[in-house]
């Protein structure tokens, strides 16, 4: 980010002054609740109201416009209608351009893009290009503004005071960001860092707010709500490199959302928008949060405590019933395990613990029993967090009229903060609500979050693990090729059926593109007559398999225009003669179609690779379990292209079940650098192919050395 950039950013989050463009003596008006709350958060800079028809709000004078304003004007807010918003960005622009001091606007103005019409576009439109001519930024319009509890700066006009602490908060929607706000600083358990509402980003993108936390030293951990993007590729781009130093957690809402590809093939008719965004979350590092709840409970976690180093986790309690619970809970997460004690750590706990307490069983379970004291929770800890084998510690407390619930704070806290060096996480469950408030506001002043129910702190242990395992793993992705294949036997292909005007490949010619890309085929033979049939299968070996080549025929099987199985020379003249008859049938205009022959593979997993040229996140690669029954199951994974191997293998263990990998029903186990080498090329041609819109390789073979591609079918881009 360039020096200019990130000075306009500042002044969004720390400007030595600000003028609120649309202040009122209105208690009920935002003009008045914004100012009062920017003063009630303890912002120590210069405000300057400006109405013309006020000499003075809560004790400060009141000017016309801002050029009367007479001391230096870094950030403005404006609330005022829309057209008026124009007419004050006009007079920035000018007082910019004498006096060189405005850096920023916060728009809190509605009336312009969201409305979908053409008026307001044009008004937004005009509204940027009026402040970007005279070098100054703006957030918005449409938005709740921006709040920093470091400077105290606070444009919110809903929020006023708020606890300080890690969390930066980047929202789509203002409604949403401050109901999030209420909740979490009412609870007292989440402190806030900076949040911005971004409204209809007509400026300033989530993209460059994201390169800004990422130096920011007082954030630690970023959460977004997000509804969707213009520019994915560059919100991507850019959150790769923040996560790889702060974890980001997303809230997205849209599941529902259909994709923008005309569904041609089976992947543009699975892919949509959501599926997508879904696998670039994980390709990227950041975390998808599935609720509110989540999101919540998420961001706590990473603003109060360290990254695990692995994915081991120990559970400690004085009741079996939530302690099993929470066990359920981790078990349904594949990247989490139950800690396996070491020898010194059981004999420790053997010296501390009654007789009756149940020590590893299941591994990594610490059952106390009621017998307990604040001190033993102190001494259990303690060997826990000194364990090589553990990663993480959930503790769950029940109430109990023996504890002294400040002591126990005191004493837990203690513990954690004995450890030396990197530490531990801590996650402490509180069952049944208010009985311990002491007990919380111990824990929480601490930095040691605590959470209500055993089984959902489950999810949120998850996400520490996954991000600790994604920074450990992390590879940057490969430049975004824009373009590119002007040349070569592929482009040559892909131009003749262009001119040609048709609208996909046939068979032969999308093989040979495979075979260009390392993308590996079964031996085939285009043919016309069946003489020439009989000699391709007797050259390639049987069995084979005969399919119809036309250009007016993509869903072959569906027309009986694929004959499996082909294994003698009487059997090449019987299927030649009844696959020619089904094709007459269903395609009259079709009188001696194309046949190719092909060699028929053995039986195994039928994968599906596919590609498409996505209208906003350009190519895009899906991976899953193929077959006739890929569009039912849907059990697929996207990736942006280009992408390297280890994330097409990572996408590979996500999407299949774990025991079809290692070889189900006595199958040997999938070569998965071999599919994944195929997933790479297949994004590597989307990348450097610009004509292809759509690739669909269904099914690819799963077998023992190679993955194959039996069928393909490349869609050319309608242009």
């Amino acid at each position: 980010m360039m020096a200019q950039e990130v000075s306009a950013l500042n002044a969004f989050f720390s400007p030595r002054s600000v003028a609120v463009v649309g202040a009122s003596s209105d208690p009920k008006k935002p003009g008045h609740t914004a100012l009062r709350n920017m003063i009630a958060m303890g912002y120590k800079g210069r405000i300057f109201p400006v109405n013309p028809r006020e000499p003075a709000i809560l004790g400060l004078p009141c000017y016309k416009n801002v050029l009367d304003i007479p001391e230096p004007v870094e950030t403005c807010l404006l609330m005022v209608s829309s057209d008026l918003a124009l007419k004050v960005a006009k007079e920035l622009a000018e007082r910019k351009r004498r006096f060189n001091d405005v850096a920023a606007v916060v728009c809190m103005s509605a009336g312009f893009g969201e409305l979908n019409s053409p008026e307001g576009t044009k008004r937004e439109r005009d509204l940027v290009e009026t402040l970007r001519s005279a070098g100054v930024r703006m957030v918005g319009p449409n938005c709740v503004g921006v709040m920093n509890t470091v400077s105290r700066f606070n444009t919110n006009f809903d929020i006023g005071a708020y606890p300080s602490g890690g969390i930066s908060i980047i929202t789509q929607s203002g409604a949403f960001g401050n109901a999030f706000l209420f909740a979490s600083g009412a609870s007292g358990r989440a402190g806030l860092n900076k949040f911005v509402s971004v409204g209809n980003m007509a400026d300033v993108q989530i993209a460059e707010l994201l390169r800004f936390l990422k130096d920011d030293e007082t954030t630690r951990v970023i959460g977004i709500y997000l509804e969707g993007l213009a520019d994915p590729r560059g919100f991507f781009e850019a959150a790769r490199d923040v996560a790889a130093l702060k974890p980001i957690v997303v809230l997205k809402s849209g599941r529902s959302e259909l994709g923008s590809t005309a569904a041609l093939s089976h992947t543009g008719a699975i892919a949509g928008a959501d599926a997508i965004y879904d696998g670039a979350f994980r390709q990227f590092g950041l975390m998808r949060a599935g609720s509110v709840a989540e999101f919540y409970e998420t961001l706590r976690m990473f603003s109060k405590q360290p990254v695990p180093a692995g994915n081991r986790v120990a559970v400690l309690t004085h009741m079996g019933g939530p302690g099993t619970m929470c066990i359920d809970g981790l078990s349904t997460f594949s990247n989490l395990k139950m800690a396996p004690f070491t020898r010194e750590t059981e004999a420790g706990l053997r010296g501390v613990l009654p007789s009756a307490a149940n020590i590893g069983h299941p591994p990594g379970y610490i059952d106390m029993t009621a017998t307990n004291s604040e001190v033993l929770h102190n001494q259990v800890l303690t060997l826990l967090f000194k364990d090589p084998n553990v990663d993480a510690v959930i503790q769950i407390l029940g109430p109990s009229l023996f504890h002294d619930q400040p002591r126990l704070a005191e004493e837990v806290a203690r513990a954690y903060h004995s450890q030396g060096g990197v530490k531990k996480p801590l996650l402490n469950v509180l069952m049944f609500g208010d009985f311990a408030d002491e007990l919380r506001r111990g824990l929480e002043d601490a930095s040691l979050p605590t959470f209500d129910y055993p089984d959902t702190v489950a999810r949120g242990a998850a996400n520490l693990a996954s991000y600790a395992a994604m920074r450990a793993t992390a590879a940057k992705a490969p430049d975004i090729a824009r373009s590119g294949g002007a040349e070569g036997p592929a482009a040559q292909l892909i131009l003749r059926a262009a001119e040609e005007g048709r609208v996909s490949l046939l068979e032969p010619e999308a093989y040979a593109i495979c075979r260009q890309y390392d993308i590996r085929v079964p031996p085939f033979k285009p043919v016309e007559t069946l003489e020439d049939a009989i000699e391709a299968a007797n050259r390639i070996g049987y069995p084979v398999v005969l399919k119809v080549v036309s250009a007016q025929i993509l869903h072959k099987s569906d027309i009986g225009g694929v004959m499996l199985g082909v294994s003698s020379e009487d059997a090449v003249k019987q299927s030649y003669a009844r696959l020619i008859e089904n094709v007459r049938k269903a395609a009259p205009g079709i009188h001696n179609p194309s046949v190719l022959v092909q060699k028929m593979m053995p039986p195994t997993t039928e994968l599906v690779l596919g590609a498409i040229r996505d209208r906003l996140f350009g190519p895009v690669v899906m991976f899953g379990l193929g077959g006739i029954y890929v569009e039912v199951l849907k059990r697929v994974g996207f990736l942006l292209a280009p992408f390297g191997l280890e994330q097409a293998r990572k996408l590979i263990h996500d999407t299949l079940p774990a025991p079809l990998i290692a070889g189900a029903r006595g199958r040997n186990a999938m070569n998965v650098d071999a599919i994944a080498g195929t997933l790479v090329s297949v994004g590597r041609l989307l990348v450097e192919q610009s004509q292809i819109d759509q690739v669909d390789l269904n099914p690819c073979l799963a077998l023992d050395d190679l993955c194959v591609a039996v069928d393909a079918r490349i869609i050319l881009s309608k242009r």
